[in-house]
């Protein structure tokens, strides 16, 4: 079993014992459980290449990243009572008030601008992806180096949420046409209020964290394409408080777990290992 899907087993055993204790529910157990069956019979089969590989490599990672989210609101409203939208609103009205003003008002907000940065903002969870696929295409060794630090920087934000839930600075839908934009921003709009069963998921800011290791370790697989990915990351970090959905104090957060994963990864992968497991003379992309 790779360290990511050991990460992976870890977090889904943890998630469902707090669901199973604060917030019972058939359905969200069901889910876990089924993410968990499916992480641990394709790592025990070892399937590598083919469509049983890449359901191992890709589908049950992204899977897990997805559904896990899809269930945490209940889960941390139980856990986690208190709110903590006031604290960062504070930070932002107080440290930066003036740059948080200019940022959502960036050139005066024209409707082609906000539908762009909408696209960017829904584009999040393809720049993980990237990543991982770039690797990927450089072998097992780089593969496991991309994946693991992007599954602990998720697994990690969503600890965050537990830890300090806030909902941002969202905008009640009744009053959504105000942030401008076309048909392209209404329909962003319309897919987030349908998709996102997450809303207490703003501090540490998830789209900053994850763009940015993402985008680092995009760069050190394909630095031909790394200016393409940092400035990919830089617009989807520029989109969060763009289209009022987090506070500035929730992207420093995010900078700060960036950081803190990159760093803390390649540890946390070797305690995840098993050792002697790498083929003598196999290349590791360094993390």
């Amino acid at each position: 079993m790779r360290p990511s899907e050991r990460l992976s087993v870890l977090f889904l055993l943890a998630l469902s014992a707090a669901t199973a204790a604060w917030s019972p529910a058939p359905g969200r157990l069901l889910l876990l459980a089924g993410l968990l069956g499916a992480t641990l019979a394709l790592a025990r089969a070892a399937v590598r290449g083919g469509p049983a590989g890449l359901l191992r490599d890709v589908a049950v990672p992204v899977g897990v990243v997805v559904g896990t989210f899809m269930v945490l609101e209940p889960v941390i409203a139980a856990v986690n009572p208190a709110r903590y939208d006031a604290v960062l609103a504070a930070f932002d009205d107080r440290w930066c008030s003036g740059l948080v003003e200019a940022w959502r008002g960036a050139l005066g907000r024209p409707a082609a601008l906000t539908d762009a940065t909408y696209l960017v903002y829904v584009s999040f969870y393809l720049l993980p992806l990237a990543a991982f696929l770039l690797a990927r295409r450089r072998g097992p060794e780089a593969m496991e180096a991309v994946a693991f630090p992007v599954l602990l920087g998720f697994y990690a934000s969503y600890l965050g949420y537990a830890l300090w839930p806030a909902t941002g600075p969202r905008v009640a839908a009744a009053g959504e046409a105000a942030l401008g934009g076309g048909t392209v921003a209404e329909a962003v709009r319309w897919f987030l209020r349908a998709a996102e069963a997450t809303t207490l998921d703003a501090f540490p800011s998830g789209h900053t964290a994850l763009s940015l290791v993402a985008a680092a370790l995009g760069a050190r697989v394909a630095p031909r394409l790394g200016p393409l990915l940092v400035a990919w990351a830089a617009a989807i970090v520029f989109s969060t408080v763009y289209v009022h959905v987090h506070y500035l104090a929730d992207l420093l957060g995010g900078a700060v777990l960036a950081g803190l994963t990159l760093a803390l990864a390649p540890a946390a992968s070797r305690a995840l290992g098993r050792p002697g497991t790498r083929r003598p003379g196999a290349a590791v992309l360094p993390i």
